[in-house]
Parts: C-alpha cells; sequence; structure tokens
C-alpha cells in the first residue's frame, strides 16, 4: 500500500469512480537499485511499504486568498537569482535551461500528437486503468488517428464539487498548461462534457520510481545522483515560475521508457506570491513548517528533496513512524539516523537541506537552487548535459512497446459506473476548464 497525501478533504480509501457513457472512458491521479551501470528490471508487482494519511481541516485553496505581504525575517529567493557572482558555468547551463527547457528528443512524440488538430473524445479509445486517486483514475488511451498512446486523466464533476475541490483541480489545469519541461508529465490537452473534467498527458511507460525503490531495497550514489539532478532542474524551472510543488516522493516520480524522469501529480501544486498556509503533503516529505502552520513557501521542496535522497540512499524516509503524529514530532526534533554505509557527500547535502531553519536551508538562500547544483556531491556533472538528458540512466525500464503498461498495478474495471450529470450552476464552476 502507497503513502497517501495529506489532503484538504477527508480520504483515506479511493471510492469507486463515476464513469460517464461516453466512448472515451477515463480517469484520475496515478498519485511509480542499486546499480552501478544501466541495467533492465521489471517492476510488476512491487512490495509496497504503507503508511498513514492525515487530514486538513481547511477545504479549499484558492489562489488568492493564502498570501502574507509582510514576511520580513524570509529569504527572497527571486531577487537572490539576479546575484552577480554566480559560476558561468550554472549560468549557462541555466539559460539553456530557460530557452530551451524541452531540448531533447523524447518531447518530440507530445509535438506530434498536438500537431494543429482539434481533439475529441470519440478520439481515443479506452484500454486500461493504470492509477486511482480519490474522483478519478487515470487510464492508458490510444488515440484511433495518430495511432500514438496517452495517459488520459477524468475527474467527476459532481465528487469535485462535493469535496470540495473546484478552485484545487482548476488551479492544477493552469499550471499544467503554463509548464513544459523534459522532467515533467506534460499536459496536452483538456476538455469537459456535463460529467466530467478530461486532461490528456503524454504517457509514461516505464512505471514509478516507488516500484523500482522497493524492489532494489535502495539505490547506490550515483543512482540517487541522476535522478536527484534531474528534479533539482525541474524543481528550479518551477520555481522560477512561481511555482511551488509541494508532493515530491517516490510515488510522484515517472521513469521513462528512456531511463529519465518525470515529475507527476500537480494537484498540490500552487502559484506563491509569498506564503501559504495550507496543509497538504505526505507525512514523511513535510516541511516543519507546514507542521507549524507558519506560512510556507518554496522552501519546502527543498526540504522534500532531502528526504528523497535519503530515502533513495537509504531505503526509507528519515522521519517514519506508524502513527502520523510520531512523524511530525520527528521531523520538528530534527534528529536523523545515519547509517553508517551511506555515502559521506550525499550525507553533507541532506543535512543542508533538511535544515528546520528554511532561512538557513540549502536552495532558499540568496543563490537560490545554484546553491544545491555547487554541492560536491553534483561536482562531476555537466549541467547542460543534464538538461538535455546526455547522462546515462541507472534504469532503463523493461517495456515491449510505448502503451506496454506492465509496469503499473492492475486495477478493478469493474470499479466503474456511469457518472451523474451535474446542473447548469454546477457546470458554470468549470466554464473555463
Amino acid at each position: 500500500m502507497k503513502r497517501m497525501s495529506a489532503t484538504t478533504f477527508t480520504a483515506h480509501v479511493s471510492p469507486k469512480l463515476p464513469i460517464p457513457q461516453t466512448s472515451c472512458m477515463s480517469s484520475a491521479p496515478s498519485s511509480p537499485i542499486g546499480v552501478e551501470a544501466t541495467i533492465t528490471i521489471s517492476t510488476k508487482k512491487p512490495n509496497k511499504m504503507s503508511t498513514a494519511s492525515v487530514e486538513s481541516n481547511e477545504s479549499s485553496d484558492p489562489l488568492e486568498s493564502d498570501y502574507s505581504e509582510n514576511d520580513e525575517d524570509e529569504v527572497e529567493n527571486d531577487s537572490a537569482s539576479e546575484e552577480e557572482d554566480e559560476d558561468e558555468s550554472l549560468q549557462k547551463s541555466k539559460s539553456e535551461s530557460e530557452e530551451d527547457p524541452e531540448g531533447n528528443e523524447d518531447d518530440s512524440d507530445d509535438d506530434n500528437i498536438k500537431g494543429h488538430r482539434q481533439f475529441s473524445l470519440d478520439d481515443f479509445q479506452i484500454l486500461k486503468t493504470v492509477g486511482t486517486g480519490t474522483f478519478g483514475r487515470v487510464c492508458l488511451c490510444k488515440d484511433k488517428y495518430a495511432n500514438s498512446y496517452c495517459a488520459m486523466k477524468l475527474l467527476a464533476m459532481t465528487d469535485v464539487i462535493r469535496l470540495k475541490q473546484t478552485e484545487h483541480v482548476k488551479n492544477e489545469k493552469n499550471i499544467l498548461e503554463e509548464i513544459k519541461h523534459p522532467f515533467t508529465v506534460n499536459l496536452i490537452w483538456s476538455t469537459k462534457d456535463e460529467c466530467c473534467l478530461y486532461m490528456m498527458f503524454e504517457y509514461v511507460c516505464g512505471g514509478e520510481m516507488f516500484s523500482y525503490l522497493r524492489n532494489a531495497g535502495r539505490f547506490s550514489s550515483p543512482a540517487a545522483n541522476f535522478y536527484a539532478c534531474e528534479i533539482v532542474l525541474a524543481l528550479e524551472y518551477l520555481h522560477s515560475l512561481s511555482i511551488v510543488y509541494r508532493d515530491l516522493k517516490p510515488e510522484n516520480l515517472l521513469i521513462n521508457r528512456d531511463g529519465h524522469l518525470k515529475i507527476t501529480d500537480f494537484g498540490f501544486a500552487k502559484k506563491l506570491r509569498d506564503r501559504t498556509w495550507t496543509l497538504c503533503g505526505t507525512p514523511e516529505y513535510l516541511a516543519p513548517e507546514i507542521i507549524q502552520s507558519k506560512g510556507h513557501n518554496r522552501a519546502v521542496d527543498w526540504w522534500a528533496l532531502g528526504v528523497l535522497i535519503y530515502e533513495m540512499l537509504v531505503g526509507y524516509p528519515p522521519f517514519y513512524d506508524d502513527n502520523p503524529f510520531g512523524i511530525y514530532e520527528k521531523i520538528l526534533s530534527g534528529k536523523i539516523d545515519w547509517p553508517r554505509q551511506m555515502d559521506p557527500i550525499a550525507k553533507d547535502l541532506v543535512k543542508k537541506l533538511l535544515v528546520l531553519d528554511r532561512t538557513k536551508r540549502l536552495g532558499n538562500m540568496k543563490n537560490g537552487a545554484d546553491d544545491i547544483k555547487r554541492h560536491r556531491w553534483f561536482k562531476h556533472l555537466n549541467w547542460s548535459d543534464v538538461i538535455n538528458k546526455k547522462l546515462t540512466p541507472p534504469i532503463i525500464p523493461q517495456v515491449t512497446s510505448d502503451g506496454d503498461t506492465s509496469n503499473f498495478d492492475d486495477y478493478p474495471e469493474s470499479d466503474l459506473k456511469p457518472a451523474t450529470a451535474v446542473g447548469e450552476s454546477h457546470l458554470q464552476l468549470f466554464k473555463d476548464f
């Protein structure tokens, strides 16, 4: 059983999804080594860790309501990024990333399926469910005309409204329309009918990092380094757009057919001017300022990166307990058990990311993400090679075709049932979707 995210509503189990009677059935969010060289591995039926979910009393997270205009003791990352004393090599890699963030061959499929064509739900054939969420599921679909594959996320409007997630869903779609990066799952098209909301994404057939990590026990330092550097560039890109991700964990990291990483599930992502107070995320990955309701900003993503690097190298997160509140106590104490076998240089980076005071946390100081990119654990990297996917991946997923689903769990298709159409007043809530 996978870890569940802390949401702004009670959701311990996934309900059955209402599916409209249409030619394109669809779904909601998929929430997914110790090797020194490239390997081929299958991840069918991984052994998964179980942890608890938490609840929040807040019912919504509107973009305009969570900001504080005054935070005098907080570090300003935006102005910091303009420091003139940065390394020329970092400036070069950053400019290449900004000019061509999708500078890789892998995005050609996305461009081909988009073209100038007007999509219709009738264009897609549902093949199989590859992930489930609180009010929907994600299905593999085949484009009947382009003969290509995509992942279709479907949300039942009745459930979205009932769970007071209207603003969250609209915000997620707006953010997805704004971003395009080689290390994020990119939105291709979205639409709605009288029952459901649909979002079409590129299909990432390699499965979740979570599965590979659980099968391997832990990753080698070179393997963890490979994934960490791609995540750093993805988070740096999101932060440059004033977007905080807020749900980094192995379950939300997909491995593409070429072995490179894709961040998925932007349900908790948010545009920030200053700070926000909503309790959301996954217990083991929550930054202390989220738990303490002090207001948080993009620094929470760098905290989560520290937790992720630790989990990749050790096999379990640094703060773990059977009870969520036990996890929170350990996070706030800042005490971490360091296994002897852990790479000492990686340990130094994790220590600097898991700093309780966010103003002293690496990535949130005056040089922003460049402080992380300069760390000794990454000193061997050419960051231009990272963004252009020139590094050799430690894992190449075992797949037989672009539409292979063997790296995802099986889900009962019998859970599907016709969705209920919403009234005109409720439909107007999603008029811009």
